[in-house]
């Protein structure tokens, strides 16, 4: 009998902290689990083996293992994690990270909510040919990843099958997952009877991606009889598997991806889906996943919005883009209001500042104005013309403009100041800024991969965040300063907790560079605007995207979040502002 960490015990430095177990497997115990300051749920799964003991809180080898076999394992287990860190797809459980305690190795994944199809069957009994045709599109869709990333499950079952709340099938247990590129073998102790074929069952056999489509096969047969297959060595002994009344086409399909012999077994899962008549196509890989509510649109700047920039206790969104020319619109009704500029020349960035009284352009001829919001105002040249201005925020404290630009400059602006304050911040554009809201750090972004904070107002370095493969497009600090989101130009959001400087989510899902990524009024859940056209939600703790829409016509660079309620504005190169409401759908999954 395994023995659980208890309740309440704190892991990694105290980063995680367990809660009930949630799961268990041949290899592994899977606890429920509290991650960081954010509290985020999470799963841990420990490598603690059958027949494996906990000895003064330490893992250690018993039984049939040894200490030379365990920490086999153990490397194993955490190469196999390694690995699954790399796939960002919807039936296969998201490994977040990884680290070492106990004398073994913990893999933390999202936390699905749902039930097994092992716990389904028992409760509800065997499942329709629809639905079991969905399942095996659902997994076989992810098992076609796993094998292109030279993997095998080897423990394809409905224990190990999970259905979410989302009606998302994913693969559980990859604990006993082995590289068939590589000399990796597997014997006897990792078999389920019933689910493995016979040549699992061989001493210091290699597996292929076959094992998985009997295992999945298998599994087919078990959901749509209600009974366990027949065992494989039983089944080479002469015992049948229960006779199914299904279509001719299906039931050939199943008959050959079970056959005993690995040679004539369908030979591989695609085959194998295609027999079955699902469709194997990559657009079918994913869940569909809710799209964001149309609520209104407007015509705004020809050529493509540019930049947006939301006054929520006003009720006025404010717009830039490459006419030139800035414009008002109430809030959140998106009715023009009639308030408007002409800096002249394409509008880059824009802000407001936090009274609402004044705004902000920069321009790409290098020329930052400042203009009242209210009607009639002209603009305030704070300078002339120079290097593009790719960002802008203000500081409402001192009263002044940070000014981001193309040459790798950043400045402080304002007409207190006689001469504007520039420094030298990044080797490259700087594309991003942001004010901290304490007011008293700006944090900065560009091509050189690189997040630096500077003091304000003496514009002094104070630190960085490396880690970046690419340029960094856009910044934001979350709500309460606590956290810092980068969009970047390999498809992905990064989420960096301040406190440790850790990268706590990658969120990937976009199919090019992310222009904007901001929080939202739920703590839980960061919105994504992108050159793909769309724009996507995601959920923190899982990293999984939960909304997503085509937006425009051409890509989407602006974006504006009302930090109140669950509405947010999304400018394009289609040149339209579009209002968009997140659904209650949407949030109540989270």
């Amino acid at each position: 009998m395994r023995q659980p960490l208890p309740i309440g015990t704190l892991l990694h430095e105290g980063r995680f902290e367990l809660e009930t177990v949630v799961g268990q497997g041949s290899f592994s115990l899977t606890y429920a689990a509290r991650e960081g300051p954010w509290r985020l749920p999470v799963a841990i799964k420990e490598f603690f083996p059958e027949g494996c003991r906990r000895r003064d809180g330490q893992i250690v080898a018993d039984g049939a293992w040894d200490s030379k076999s365990f920490a086999q394992s153990v490397q194993a287990f955490e190469h196999e994690g390694a690995t699954l860190e790399r796939f960002h797809h919807p039936g296969i459980v998201r490994v977040l990270s990884m680290f070492r305690a106990h004398g073994t190795a913990y893999l933390v994944e999202e936390l699905l909510e749902g039930v097994t199809l092992g716990e389904g069957l028992a409760v509800a009994g065997a499942m329709t040919l629809p639905r079991v045709l969905e399942m095996a599109q659902q997994v076989g869709q992810a098992l076609l990843l796993v094998h292109a990333g030279g993997l095998v499950h080897s423990d394809i079952k409905p224990d190990n099958l999970f259905l979410c709340k989302d009606g998302r099938y994913v693969i559980l247990d990859f604990g006993t997952a082995r590289g068939y590129l590589s000399q990796a073998k597997v014997g006897q102790a990792a078999v389920s009877p019933g689910y493995s074929p016979p040549e699992q069952y061989e001493l210091a056999q290699k597996l292929t991606p076959v094992a998985d489509v009997y295992a999945l096969a298998a599994t087919v047969h078990h959901l749509l009889s209600g009974q366990v297959p027949a065992d494989a060595r039983l089944r080479l002994k002469g015992e049948l598997l229960p006779a199914l009344d299904l279509p001719a086409p299906i039931g050939k399909a199943l008959g050959e991806a079970l056959s005993l012999d690995s040679q004539l077994r369908t030979s591989t899962i695609r085959v194998f889906l295609d027999q079955l008549g699902v469709d194997t196509s990559p657009k079918a890989a994913p869940a569909i996943l809710p799209p964001f509510e149309s609520v209104a649109e407007q015509s705004a700047h020809p050529g493509g919005v540019y930049s947006l920039a939301l006054h929520s206790s006003s009720c006025r969104l404010f717009s830039a883009g490459r006419d030139g020319r800035w414009r008002t619109w109430s809030w959140p009704d998106l009715k023009p209001v009639g308030i408007e500029g002409n800096h002249g020349s394409p509008i880059n960035a824009l802000a407001v500042s936090l009274d609402g009284a004044f705004l902000v352009t920069g321009g790409a001829d290098g020329s930052v104005k400042l203009w009242s919001t209210q009607p009639g105002g002209a603009g305030f040249p704070l300078v002339e013309g120079g290097p593009a201005i790719l960002a802008l925020c203000f500081h409402s404290g001192l009263g002044l403009v940070a000014a981001a630009m193309g040459n790798g400059t950043c400045c402080l602006l304002g007409p207190t100041l006689p001469e504007p304050i520039r420094w030298s911040a990044h080797q490259g554009a700087v594309n991003g800024l942001a004010v901290h809201p304490c007011q008293q750090l700006l944090a900065t972004a560009g091509d050189d991969k690189a997040v630096h904070f500077w003091t304000l107002p003496a514009c002094q370095y104070q630190g960085s965040l490396l880690g970046h493969a690419t340029r960094i497009q856009s910044l934001s600090y979350l709500a309460d300063g606590t956290g810092l989101l980068t969009g970047c130009s390999d498809f992905s959001v990064r989420l960096w907790e301040l406190s440790s400087n850790l990268e706590i989510r990658s969120l990937r899902g976009h199919k090019a560079m992310v222009w904007a990524a901001q929080p939202t009024c739920h703590s839980q859940l960061v919105l994504t605007a992108s050159a793909d056209h769309y724009l996507r939600a995601f959920q923190i703790s899982s990293g999984r995207p939960v909304l997503q829409c085509e937006a425009h016509r051409g890509w989407v660079r602006a974006l504006a979040v009302d930090p109140l309620l669950p509405l947010l504005a999304s400018g394009g190169g289609d040149g339209k502002i579009c209002l968009w409401a997140i659904p209650s759908a949407g949030l109540n999954n989270l």
